[in-house]
């Protein structure tokens, strides 16, 4: 890194640490004037009638898109803005071949996975994601001209992706990585999707299409 790209960087860094208290109640005080979604639960108990588990993942990517909708005009999040498609992703295997039925590549059987065997680990979402999310950010394999090319398809982890702050400046990355930023808490919505695949495989969505991002 030069001289100028570390100090544009320790300058965003420093930007970012002074505005996240800020940020923080911010978020706090639209989450509080703000109406929960009746359209979610509707859609989950669908989920709960699906007769296979891709059907059953379908009705809860619809869920989770109704759960943010009533936050994504109070949020930073506008079209063209990719920051979030660098930042590591989990997704199931069954979210994978959709995406791959969307995209028309299969995906492939990755290096580095996890399964969620019961409810305990379900629980233990953020642990868990941890264990997969390392290495440096890499451009999502779905971005194209800093938009997602399958949005229709997104899995449940970028649709509930929504900072609650005015504008990107927490989402925009440093050289040591991205900053702290004020995410609407889908912890909940998650940790039902992770259970409604009990015992399937989880990776980032880069392992599962690894060719995509190598270019190959």
């Amino acid at each position: 890194m030069s001289l100028a790209a570390g100090a544009a960087a320790a300058d965003l860094a420093q930007r970012q640490r002074d505005r996240l208290p800020l940020a923080m109640q911010r978020a706090q005080e639209k989450l509080a004037g703000l109406a929960p979604s009746g359209e979610a639960t509707p859609l989950l108990k669908a989920s709960q009638k699906a007769k296979t588990v891709a059907q059953r993942v379908i009705w809860l990517q619809r869920a989770a898109s109704a759960w943010a909708r009533p936050m994504e005009a109070l949020s930073a999040c506008r079209a063209g803005c990719s920051h979030c498609c660098q930042i590591p992703v989990t997704i199931s295997l069954i979210e994978a071949r959709l995406l791959g039925r969307a995209s028309g590549r299969a995906p492939s059987v990755p290096k580095r996975s996890l399964r969620v065997a019961d409810h305990a680990q379900a629980e233990n979402l953020s642990e868990m994601e941890r264990q997969l999310q390392t290495g440096p950010l890499t451009p999502c394999p779905f971005l194209r001209a800093e938009r997602c090319s399958v949005y229709e398809a997104r899995p449940v982890a970028c649709r509930t992706l929504l900072n609650l702050d005015d504008d990107d400046l927490l989402c925009r990355h440093s050289g040591g990585g991205s900053s702290q930023v004020p995410y609407a808490d889908a912890t909940k919505l998650k940790a039902f999707a992770l259970m409604a695949q009990a015992d399937t495989q989880y990776a980032d969505i880069r392992d599962f299409f690894p060719s995509m991002r190598d270019g190959l």
